[in-house]
């Protein structure tokens, strides 16, 4: 876990921002790379990648750059999203959390178990399977689906918050390598400072306003609940990780909080009252950088910014 000063952030974000960019993309990507050569040396026994991680964690880019990795290497790689497997809205009568007062969405019980369970099953025994696809913009599965068989020399990876739960995987996990991608830095200020979490908040909060129609209001709402599931859902399993990424990438907080300045201004009390007032004063903190021209296509940045 890095612990970066702000000061520093503000001087290379202002300074040089193509290098200081350059930089934080090659710490993540040196990182991919570890992770791709122990799959690659591990495939015969394990040909599954198990990525679990909390939210915003970026688990959808992260699945990609290891297939990218990998296949350097000449292993094709297979990716599945467990966010497919999530029931339509108003197919099911969604859990509640009573602790914070809203709809627990972080729940298991709000994806298709049976049908998770039967395709992990098949896809052990070699056979096909038609995957869903679920738009989180409506909410809904959108009827298309996606063929996949997992060839003899082939790995998949399978990511989720719940990837390393057994109960979803059914000892599927017993032929998996488990990798767990969180942000697990932090940023230091002089008497005040950004925990994790709250950077990916940051993260959520512009991700879910862009891709999955939930205006930042509604994010704060959530917030609590989201924490909540991490603590019940996701951390008692951490212990099957043999990998740890970290996501964060030290520039992305100018850009983040960019994006956030005005609405974080306007919902101030809110905030402050979730235990994010934080983020209330790094949105006045933090320097703008000049991203465009410099940040790769593939920087996991992209799933939260577009």
């Amino acid at each position: 876990m890095a612990n970066y000063q702000l000061d520093w952030i503000n001087t290379q974000a202002k300074q040089d921002p193509a290098g200081f960019i350059a930089a934080c993309e090659q710490q993540y990507l040196d990182q991919i790379d570890a992770v791709a050569e122990s799959l690659a040396a591990a495939k015969d026994e394990k040909p599954i990648a198990l990525l679990c991680g909390p939210s915003s964690s970026g688990k959808t880019t992260t699945a990609d750059r290891l297939r990218r990795a990998l296949g350097k290497r000449g292993i094709h790689v297979e990716t599945i999203s467990m966010d497919d497997y999530y029931l339509s809205r108003d197919t099911y009568d969604m859990p509640w959390d009573e602790e914070n007062g809203v709809y627990d969405f972080e729940s298991p019980l709000c994806m298709d178990l049976p049908l998770l369970h039967d395709h992990l099953a098949k896809l052990a025994r070699g056979q096909e399977i038609n995957i869903p696809t679920f738009d989180f913009a409506s909410k809904m599965r959108t009827g298309e689906t996606k063929s996949l068989t997992l060839d003899p020399d082939e790995i998949v990876v399978i990511e989720g918050i719940h990837a390393f739960n057994d109960v979803l995987m059914g000892g599927l996990e017993r032929h998996a390598t488990g990798i767990y991608i969180s942000v697990a830095s932090s940023v230091q200020a002089d008497g005040w400072g950004l925990a994790a979490e709250q950077l990916r908040f940051c993260r959520r909060a512009v991700r879910d306003a862009n891709f999955r129609g939930a205006p930042v209001d509604v994010t704060v709402q959530q917030w609590r609940s989201v924490w909540r599931g991490e603590r019940l859902y996701i951390d008692p399993y951490r212990p099957f990780a043999t990998h740890t990424i970290d996501s964060y990438l030290p520039y992305e907080t100018c850009i983040l909080l960019d994006v956030l300045r005005e609405q974080i201004h306007q919902m101030e009390a809110k905030l402050k009252s979730i235990g994010l007032e934080e983020v209330c004063r790094a949105a006045q903190e933090f320097a703008s950088i000049e991203y465009a021209p410099y940040m790769p296509e593939a920087s996991v940045l992209h799933e939260f910014i577009g």
